[in-house]
């Protein structure tokens, strides 16, 4: 047996000091904000928008935590923030009858919950001395929670005051891009990253308050290259083990349309087949990590 172990020994430790030649982990605690608009739609049945409702994010602090696993030029990173608001944010209710816009109303945002988290697969590849290419494949999913306030506005004219709404999102991107990266400096580098969506799905849940008629929807959507992303980053390198990262994202696209069911015409949430439901999403995250590799 000890013979075994000793030849097993041997015939691993080569593969394992290559592989810890090869490996390099590092983690990043990170604090950001988040500047962005959820917005959710609804059509009637000549899919004309009816309703929208659009949910401030400004700002969101974020705390979060990143993971970066390479091995040799294969990239492995996943990145999680928790968002906590700062200060007020407000919805606003917009309703059109027959492409007029009759009503509208503010509500303020009495609570705001929000993940984003991403994981990254990527393969780096050396243009030059200096510059870098990285195709990628991103996960990316989005958690966001709101509830909105008694609202005030006005409806055909007059001022009226409004209950307070509830909505959720979960959404689902799959990103496909490209990186490039400068290392300028022995310690300091730049990279850039351009990403569409090949693929993206949206679940709500929203919940219209109220004494005599509280009712409530679920929509769906799915769409494919509406999502787009760039980020811009700049690392500076104090030592072999620590690095000071910069950071912005911009996350942008176009409305997608999907299904829609409710318990607004029945007592019941049934499929509303004359109807369409929609969903965009618009943010900006800037902020910093601290790099610590190992």
């Amino acid at each position: 047996m000890k013979k075994n172990f000793c030849a097993l020994f041997l015939l691993l430790f080569p593969l394992l000091c290559f592989g810890q030649n090869n490996l390099h982990f590092s983690i990043s605690p990170r604090i950001s904000l988040t500047f962005g608009e959820l917005t959710e739609l609804l059509y009637d049945s000549q899919e004309e928008i009816a309703s929208q409702l659009d949910w401030e994010e400004k700002s969101l602090l974020n705390l979060g935590l990143e993971a970066d696993l390479n091995y040799k030029n294969l990239i492995v990173n996943a990145t999680f923030d928790y968002s906590l608001p700062l200060g007020t944010s407000f919805m606003y209710d917009s309703d059109w009858e027959n492409g007029a816009k009759y009503s509208l109303t503010e509500h303020p945002i009495e609570s705001i919950k929000n993940i984003d988290t991403a994981l990254t697969l990527a393969y780096q590849l050396k243009a030059s001395p200096e510059f870098f290419l990285i195709p990628a494949l991103q996960i990316n999913y989005i958690f966001s929670d709101f509830e909105a306030g008694i609202g005030s506005g006005t409806r055909y004219g007059r001022d009226i005051r409004v209950y307070g709404i509830d909505y959720k999102r979960h959404t689902v991107i799959v990103f496909a891009g490209l990186s490039v990266k400068a290392q300028l400096l022995s310690n300091f580098s730049i990279k850039t990253d351009f990403f569409a969506a090949p693929w993206n799905y949206q679940y709500s849940y929203d919940y219209h308050h109220g004494v005599q008629r509280p009712f409530s929807s679920y929509e769906i959507q799915t769409a494919y290259f509406s999502k787009f992303k760039v980020n811009f980053s700049a690392d500076f390198t104090f030592t072999k083990i620590c690095s000071l990262q910069l950071f912005a994202n911009l996350l942008f696209g176009v409305s997608d349309k999907g299904d829609f069911y409710s318990d607004y015409y029945s007592s019941q949430v049934t499929y509303v087949s004359t109807q369409k439901s929609g969903a965009s999403i618009h943010n900006a995250k800037i902020g910093s990590a601290l790099i610590f590799a190992f």
